[in-house]
């Protein structure tokens, strides 16, 4: 029989082509066994671009898309993937979906669509992943005009069910379940295990095959009840509400309940803890909650009302999907992310000022996998750093506190883009002012004389002096020798402590003492920083310019916020609150190294600015033109001691005057 199934010869493509159309008529014939109707379905699929390419292809189109949809209309739907009907349907199904978008195939649209939306409803999980491919390419692609033979109303509700269902269905879908031996498939009850089955199940069988191998059938759940179905419906109701959103605007809407309860789902905890508890499954339901999480980000502005009314259980939702993501899956957590970025876009976000300690966890946030170390924090950091930027003025100084901590780090965090770090200080920045203002408010009303928003202030500059110093002995010198390999520019002025290969200095500083920032975490004995030396190539001059002169107005408003910060005192059973301009002894400390460190990390702006041509030796070198920029950072820096105390002042230049001079020399 395989030697009639043979096509003609490369140079008779008219015999090919009758050849592949009597393949078609073969898949069509009652009596052909359903082994031949599966080589045939094969060698189609496999000559299918030669059948596409060719010019008789309209006439093959019209004669095989007749067959084609009357076998998928009347055949039976059939549930074990090793059946050859099953493989045969399939692949016919496939090749539909391989039909290249013309004109040509616009007159069977119609039809095509009409038979996806029966299939669906009955038909087996792979089967109907093709359905709704081909549902969605043609609606895509040719738009057609809303129809009632093309029942959408329908397919919503459809999907509405399966979504309805769900809930029900959940603890049988974790339960765990012994595997399928048989002595042979006959003996099983396939619609009976079909009411329980979500995902591919092996059935194991006595038989073995000639090289010993057990006889394994895998059986395909129903489409209502597929994991994998329900993964890929959110984005089509997507497109039916773009095409007609006249006609399903209500009943989009009335999916937003379904969708709320959807993504609060999740397996009993008995379950989870089970040594039986199959992860992949999970990581199917989870895929499918949070694609229609990205499903309520996309209608969430035209919604907002409706959606406001169960912003709590989204909430919730959000931060179970966060708090249960397997660490491995970062993929399917970048997915989430993605979503819950588009979701606290709106004001809606303040819903989620309750939760902010438990997105401040980095086990929440980000999970503990691998590959969410270099993926996935940037975008996730940036998406917090967003919603604290935003929601800010509603959270306690407790909320604050651990907000400038999580910062804090990842502006010392040299795996981080440069960009992030930069976020992070801007973000820092702009809690001064809610930092100082809640400090009062808690002074005021607990009596309290600590001034805890100041010492939060100070440990956040003392962040940035920090930087300010590893910019000026670790990158700084690393740009300038990059610098000198791309040009043969003269040596630009660095500090003369500042080694040009360093990639880790020893740092002797006095450890600070314990205080409100401190109780957050433990604290760590490092005695070292540094970054990777593979990082080198990738600094960037542009972006450490904007980094320094992010962390001079960042000095210049903590300053502002210290000396403005009041505190309460009590006299006489009376509490007032004044403010504090005169700086103690450790926080005079702390601006002496701002003088130094600050002063040495604005040598970015000699790096890659104008040069002179070089003068012969005997002329003294042309003097750094300031750019504009740096003038403005001077300024900046410069303003950063104006509003001190005189007394404050005085100390701090006392003790840096030597230096200030040799900088002054240097220039």
């Amino acid at each position: 029989m395989m030697a009639t199934m043979a096509p003609g010869g490369p140079g008779d493509p008219h015999t090919q082509m009758n050849t592949y159309r009597s393949y078609v008529t073969m898949l069509a014939d009652a009596g052909a066994k359903d082994e031949i109707k599966l080589k045939a379905a094969q060698e189609l699929s496999e000559n299918f671009e030669v059948i596409l390419s060719s010019p008789q292809y309209p006439q093959f189109l019209d004669h095989s898309l007749k067959i084609f949809l009357k076998i998928l209309q009347e055949g039976e739907p059939h549930f074990i993937a090793e059946y050859n009907i099953q493989q045969v349907r399939k692949l016919i199904l496939e090749m539909i979906h391989r039909l290249p978008i013309s004109e040509t195939l616009r007159p069977y649209v119609k039809s095509i669509l009409i038979l996806m939306l029966k299939l669906m409803e009955i038909e087996n999980e792979e089967n109907v992943l093709v359905c709704l491919k081909i549902f969605m390419e043609l609606h895509k692609q040719y738009r057609p005009a809303y129809t009632p033979e093309v029942d959408i109303h329908k397919f919503l509700q459809w999907v509405k069910g399966i979504y309805s269902d769900l809930p029900n269905h959940l603890p049988k879908i974790f339960e765990p379940k012994p595997t399928i031996r048989v002595k042979d498939l006959s003996e099983v009850n396939i619609e009976q295990l079909l009411q329980e089955t979500y995902t591919v199940t092996p059935i194991h069988t006595e038989k073995k095959l000639i090289d010993g191998t057990v006889v394994t059938y895998n059986l395909i759940p129903k489409s209502v009840l597929s994991l994998k179905v329900i993964q890929e419906l959110p984005i089509i109701v997507v497109l039916m509400y773009q095409l007609y959103k006249q006609n399903v605007h209500q009943e989009v809407s009335n999916f937003i309940p379904l969708i709320m309860e959807t993504i609060t789902l999740q397996p009993a905890a008995s379950h989870r803890q089970s040594a039986s508890f199959n992860k992949e499954v999970f990581v199917d339901f989870l895929s499918a909650q949070i694609k229609t999480l990205a499903f309520l980000a996309y209608i969430i502005r035209i919604y907002q009302d409706t959606i406001a009314n169960h912003a709590n259980l989204m909430v919730k939702g959000i931060i179970g999907l966060l708090t249960l993501c397997p660490p491995e899956v970062a993929h399917v957590r970048k997915e989430l992310v993605i979503a819950t970025r588009h979701i606290l876009a709106t004001d809606l976000r303040l819903k989620f000022v309750p939760y902010m300690e438990r997105l401040f966890d980095e086990d929440v946030l980000l999970g503990g996998g691998w590959s969410v170390h270099e993926s996935l924090r940037p975008l996730a950091y940036s998406t917090l750093a967003d919603l604290v930027h935003h929601v800010r003025q509603h959270l306690p100084l407790s909320d604050l506190a651990i907000a400038a901590h999580l910062f804090s780090k990842n502006v010392h965090d040299e795996s981080l883009p440069t960009t992030i770090q930069t976020m992070s200080c801007k973000l820092l920045l702009n809690l001064v002012d809610c930092i100082r203002q809640r400090s009062e408010i808690d002074a005021t009303q607990s009596s309290t004389t600590q001034p805890q928003g100041r010492q939060l202030l100070m440990r956040i500059l003392e962040v940035f002096v920090l930087k300010f110093k590893t910019i000026s002995k670790l990158q700084l010198p690393a740009l300038l020798a990059k610098c000198k390999q791309v040009t043969s520019t003269p040596n630009t002025p660095t500090s003369q402590n500042a080694p040009s290969t360093t990639v880790e200095t020893k740092i002797d500083e006095e450890k600070p003492s314990t205080d409100f920032l401190d109780s957050l975490s433990k604290p760590e004995d490092k005695s070292k920083i540094g970054f990777p030396s593979s990082q080198m190539n990738n600094l960037n001059v542009g972006d450490y310019r904007t980094l320094v002169k992010t962390l001079v107005c960042g000095v210049k408003t903590i300053t502002w916020g210290c000396a403005s910060c009041k505190s309460a005192t009590n006299n006489e059973g009376t509490t007032t609150m004044s403010a504090q301009k005169q700086f103690s002894a450790r926080e005079t400390l702390v601006f002496i190294r701002l003088v130094k460190w600050g002063l040495q990390s604005l040598d970015i702006y000699t790096l890659a600015a104008p040069r002179v041509p070089a003068a012969p030796p005997t002329q003294p070198p042309a003097p750094h033109v300031r750019s504009k920029e740096e003038k403005e950072v001077l300024e900046h820096f410069s303003g950063v001691f104006s509003m001190m105390n005189p007394q404050t002042f005085q100390e701090i230049f006392t003790a840096t005057i030597s230096h200030m001079v040799e900088r002054i020399n240097k220039i």
